[in-house]
């Protein structure tokens, strides 16, 4: 028998229950969404300390300032509220270790390969690997009432420097000098085909880039969708430099996306900084050939000064070509002193035939006229005595010239003038009013060490076209300090398949 006062006792305690459980279902509702919240702004605030550590390291910048730290395989840094360590700030500014209750970790794992299998890590850099850790108690809300106080986020992220193949942009590697790229006249300079950064310029400086008069450099067709460097198909690449100006200071045409100026973009390594100079070929010695016009291998277009045929091996006192036809044989030329000039009615051009006599050794692969195409390697050093003394090379005038580097299967991957990295200063200078084509790398470049103690000594290459000539490269331009002047076209028409190994920043996790 139920009494009366007794009904309804049911329904109260299955809306107290209701009331619970609806409770709960709304708290843990808002303190998820609080906590996945926190929890994206943890992996962002992760992604950016890890990435600005290895940036730091990457540009070596870690040791310079108030970012300064100390990055050594095997041990950590935990940030302080006020911390001004690059990793630390960025980490902070995304929200994480400003107040006591954030623990920010930075720690640089080793080995690297067990914490990060698969990944190929630059060989170029003591510290390659960096993982940032945040972490920090969240209070919960609603859910406070089921026990739950607070709840524990935590976020992880590695960043690398590592390895990868990349095609060769042109390169400027002086690190701090102003005009370090530098256009005067009424220069167009035009590149087709190449990476997706046709220009690096390295130089720190706020006026890296600079121009007098009214220069143009048109990318609107370079870039890898330009295959055959044709300037057909391409649809623009980029322009980078460290430092700046902002904005381009020349007229620059990009063409449409992804083509743009880059002001700020990290400086790249130089590639061909592990290439080894040629040992001095001690029992070879390079000769030069008088043959008649008419006379093989000389036209009988040479004219009445003949043509000289060119044998690698060392010249001492330089190579200095003047009112002549010159034939090169392939191989490598070891300049010793009084550099290489091709002016005043110089007309060079290739001989075909396998590599007369064979390169040194060390070479690798592929240095055969015959089969892979012949190509010189013109090495332009100082004496045994004074390796300093270097002499420069120096081609244009209103001749016609015509050469290629060296196989780029060969241990010199495809350079064609490659200055001693230890010379002094010294102005090269390309084109002028003849025809040059050149196909393969020009490497001009003191070393970054040497150009950060001494910024007064670096290589500068002048690229001119002049009216009536027509200046073609082939190929890539690494060099210290870049001219590119006169008041007519320069082509350059770039690789974009070349295989060189860079080193680059990457998230890893």
């Amino acid at each position: 028998m139920r009494y009366k006062d007794e009904e309804g006792q049911a329904i109260v305690i299955v809306a107290l229950a209701m009331s619970i459980f609806l409770l709960g279902a709304i708290g843990l509702g808002v303190d998820g969404s609080h906590l996945y919240s926190q929890r994206q702004m943890a992996q962002t605030a992760a992604d950016s300390a890890a990435q600005a550590g290895m940036m730091s390291v990457f540009d070596g910048t870690n040791a310079a300032g108030t970012v300064g730290f100390t990055a050594t395989p095997g041990t950590s840094i935990t940030c302080t509220t006020t911390d001004t360590k690059a990793p630390c700030v960025y980490a902070r500014q995304n929200g994480f270790g400003g107040s006591a209750g954030d623990t920010v970790t930075i720690d640089f794992p080793s080995p690297p390969a067990t914490y990060a299998p698969g990944v190929t890590f630059s060989g170029s850099y003591a510290t390659v690997l960096v993982r940032a850790t945040v972490q920090r108690n969240v209070k919960t809300t609603l859910m406070g009432l089921l026990g739950s106080t607070a709840t524990t986020v935590k976020a992880t992220a590695m960043a690398a420097i590592v390895d990868v193949i990349a095609p060769v942009p042109i390169l400027v590697t002086h690190p701090t000098k102003s005009g370090s790229l530098h256009t005067n006249g009424g220069v167009l300079v035009t590149i087709c085909g190449g990476p997706r950064r046709s220009i690096e310029v390295n130089s720190s400086s706020s006026t890296a880039v600079t121009t007098a008069g009214s220069g143009t450099i048109d990318l609107s067709h370079a870039g890898p969708l330009d295959t055959a460097g044709t300037c057909t198909t391409g649809t623009g690449a980029d322009f980078g430099v460290w430092g700046g100006p902002g904005s381009a200071p020349f007229t620059f045409n990009t063409g449409s996306l992804p083509g743009k100026y880059i002001p700020s973009a990290s400086w790249m390594q130089d590639p061909l900084a592990n290439v080894a100079a040629p040992p001095i070929p001690t029992t070879t010695t390079g000769t030069q050939t008088q043959v008649a016009s008419g006379t093989a291998p000389c036209p009988s277009s040479a004219g009445p000064h003949g043509c000289k045929v060119l044998t690698p091996g060392l010249y001492a006192g330089g190579v200095n070509l003047t009112n002549t036809t010159a034939l090169f044989k392939p191989g490598i030329y070891y300049i010793q002193g009084g550099g290489f000039t091709c002016r005043a009615n110089c007309n060079a051009s290739m001989l075909a035939g396998t590599a007369d006599p064979s390169p040194p050794t060390g070479t690798g692969t592929g240095w055969d006229g015959t089969s892979s195409g012949g190509g010189i390697l013109v090495y332009n050093t100082g004496s045994t005595a004074t390796p300093t003394n270097a002499g420069r090379f120096d081609l244009g005038a209103n001749g016609s010239v015509s050469l290629v580097g060296s196989p780029s299967g060969s241990a010199y991957k495809g350079i064609l003038f490659f200055q001693d990295r230890a010379s002094n200063a010294q102005t090269h200078s390309l084109g002028g009013g003849g025809n040059l084509t050149l196909q393969g790398t020009i490497y001009l470049t003191n070393t970054r060490s040497t150009m950060l103690t001494t910024s007064t000594q670096f290589q500068e290459l002048d690229l001119q076209g002049n009216p009536g000539s027509a200046t073609h490269i082939d190929g890539e331009i690494i060099v210290g300090v870049l001219g590119l002047g006169g008041n007519a076209g320069i082509t350059m028409n770039l690789n974009s398949n070349a295989a060189l190994i860079v080193s680059e920043v990457a998230m890893v996790q």
